[in-house]
């Protein structure tokens, strides 16, 4: 994916992120988790059935639909992203929503800087900004991702603006 973004922009990147959310669980654990809560189901359903509590059995049913649809919900969550590549040319931020929209910002390299708003209480903001506007950057990290990215593209930024240039004259 990243590869293909790059190979668009021509310049060689100088900064790269692929930012995901963080999902403790993969496809197959979730099948897992379904069959056990299936198993109870089926356990508690039969259980209520032979005492004659037959409305439980409906409510269960629909406990166990609904539970199956959020964590369907919560792992297609996962198939969302955001790229941000700096490049000489400028800053280009990608997302892709879980259905697989995507949606592009270019921003010109000038005037490049991070900002980080803290909040008392919640995580903290992080947004990159320039002229232009402020695009806010990282939603499905954690605070101390955001830390970390935000003293990345700080650096990022820093080595755009002052480039280390080889002279082979001045070699030893």
């Amino acid at each position: 994916m990243s590869d293909t973004i790059a190979a668009d922009l021509g310049p060689p990147p100088i900064f790269e992120a692929i930012l995901t959310p963080h999902r403790s669980m993969d496809r197959r654990g979730m099948y897992v988790v379904f069959g056990v809560m299936a198993a109870g189901s089926f356990l508690v359903t039969s259980l209520m059935y032979f005492l004659g509590a037959f409305p439980v059995i409906g409510f269960n049913g629909a406990e166990l639909v609904l539970a199956i649809v959020l964590y369907s919900m919560n792992m297609r969550g996962a198939r969302a992203s955001e790229v941000i590549l700096l490049t000489e040319a400028g800053l280009t931020i990608t997302r892709t929503t879980p259905r697989g929209r995507r949606t592009q910002v270019s921003m010109a390299p000038g005037w490049l800087r991070v900002q980080l708003e803290e909040n008392a209480g919640s995580n903290p903001i992080l947004s990159i900004a320039n002229r232009e506007g402020r695009h806010i950057v990282g939603m499905a990290l954690g605070e101390a991702e955001r830390r970390d990215l935000a003293a990345a593209l700080g650096d990022a930024f820093a080595r755009l603006r002052s480039p280390r240039f080889d002279n082979p004259q001045t070699r030893n």
